[in-house]
């Protein structure tokens, strides 16, 4: 049994050693999960009493688990490929090891004991470290929360108010110094599968009917405590300018802490030409049926996803407020969608006016689906296209939800023996028809 523990334990420290590699929570988390799970390869007695070779078989197992995580255009880190390289030519390196082991036991005892206890010490010390900070940053591991200890929607409630503040029974925090008013929600709700270019199923209704996730695109400072004025101070700005133009309805700051800016059954700005529809229903202009979640952040050239962009502290916010949300007002997952998806340009018939979250959205880590992988079906069923700018911020290629609603949109066109672009054309007809309607009820409100 001690043995047994010991190899747990040597097992575990590998697996925290590889991870380190994952700049992506989400992407680390599989591949610990994975890790775990995966049974570890045996090696001989003898040969793990060699440093560093006789964990090989361990260590090639999970440059394998590795592999599947990291992004594919990102070259394998140096500790990666020497790791591969190792356990090609690993039977070279056991007898090697064990002939300078033999050989350094017989000829420098006093110098080797020396030396490999002031290594084992220092190895002893890292561990430690390493440790500390992986119990430190376990907030990283927010989307397992749900598989055992996540509270269900149904116990989420207000348990305590006061002045300038909510707190939550899941733990959620809204913070309301910066609360203003706004206009009432009004707006139709249409029957997707009712509407068409000549008519339409619509019912008007006013209480949110999903969330809409955005990125703030502020400047962006180190996040260094030696710059903690500079962070509080930028913090302050996007929040009195947020109220001031009426922006989102929350502002979750660097920090993690959640802002009401516009109050839920209230319309703030935030989606602009928009459009989502959950395969039943179908929702125009989402800001007056949508809340808008922002995080402080920017996507910049790179992820915005990280320990200087979006950090754990505002993904576990945005999950328990989204859980907050969703059971207040019954809103379902597939309506908990980002910027990037539902905005469009009607003058161009395009995707991806805004582009925030095209991709890289933490779905799993804020407790929801992924709706990368859902069927966009403002393109399958509203004929909206895309361009390069908006494959580019997806990425650089077409995410699975793309290419299904691609596939589905050309096997419409099939079955009603018409070109692509005609049928396009004709399922453009009805957006049309639904975003004059909004947008004339928005107009004499």
């Amino acid at each position: 049994m001690p043995e047994l523990d010991a190899r747990k334990l040597r097992h575990a420290k590998l697996i925290e050693q590889y991870s380190k590699y994952i700049d992506s929570p989400v992407q680390r988390l599989k591949f610990l999960n994975n890790a775990l799970s995966t049974d570890q390869p045996r090696s001989r007695r003898s040969l793990r009493l060699l440093p560093f070779v006789g964990t090989l078989p361990e260590r090639a197992r999970l440059v394998v688990e590795l592999s599947k995580v990291l992004p594919p255009n990102r070259p394998a880190p140096l500790g990666v490929r020497l790791t591969s390289i190792a356990y090609r030519v690993r039977f070279a390196l056991y007898a090697l090891s064990l002939l300078v082991m033999i050989s350094a036991a017989v000829a420098v005892v006093y110098v080797g004991s020396r030396l490999i206890g002031s290594i084992s010490i220092e190895a002893k010390e890292n561990s430690d470290r390493k440790l500390r900070q992986v119990a430190a940053n376990s907030g990283e591991a927010v989307a397992a929360i749900g598989s055992e200890a996540g509270l269900t929607l149904d116990k989420v409630w207000l348990a305590e108010q006061g002045d300038g503040y909510e707190f939550y029974s899941n733990g959620a925090r809204v913070l309301t110094e910066f609360q203003t008013e706004g206009p009432k929600r009004n707006y139709y709700r249409f029957d997707v599968n009712a509407l068409s270019s000549t008519s339409d199923s619509a019912e008007m209704s006013n209480a949110p009917a999903g969330i809409v996730y955005h990125i703030s695109e502020s400047d962006m400072i180190p996040f260094y405590d030696s710059n903690n004025s500079s962070l509080q101070n930028h913090s302050k700005q996007l929040l009195e300018y947020a109220r001031n133009h009426r922006l989102y309805n929350y502002v979750i700051d660097r920090f993690g802490r959640s802002y009401r800016i516009v109050p839920d059954e209230q319309v703030a700005t935030h989606a602009g030409n928009s459009v989502w529809s959950d395969g039943r229903n179908l929702w125009v202009n989402l800001s007056s049926s949508f809340i808008g979640i922002c995080f402080e952040g920017n996507s910049g050239d790179g992820p915005a996803v990280g320990a200087d962009g979006i950090n754990e502290a505002q993904i576990y916010a945005a999950r328990v407020l989204t859980a907050v949300l969703r059971s207040k007002y019954g809103i379902s997952d597939a309506n908990c969608v980002t910027h990037g998806l539902v905005s469009v340009n009607p003058s161009n018939r395009l995707m991806g006016f805004h582009t925030d979250w095209v991709a890289g959205f933490p779905f799993e880590a804020v407790g929801l689906t992924n709706k990368y992988d859902a069927e966009l079906l403002t393109v399958s069923r509203l004929g909206f296209g895309y361009d390069r700018a908006y494959l580019s911020a997806a990425g650089g290629g077409k995410f699975v939800g793309l290419d299904l609603a691609e596939t589905a949109l050309r096997e419409t066109a099939r079955k009603n023996a018409v070109p692509v672009e005609e049928q396009r054309r004709e399922l453009y007809k009805v957006f049309q028809r639904a975003y004059q309607k909004q947008h004339a009820l928005e107009k004499d409100s």
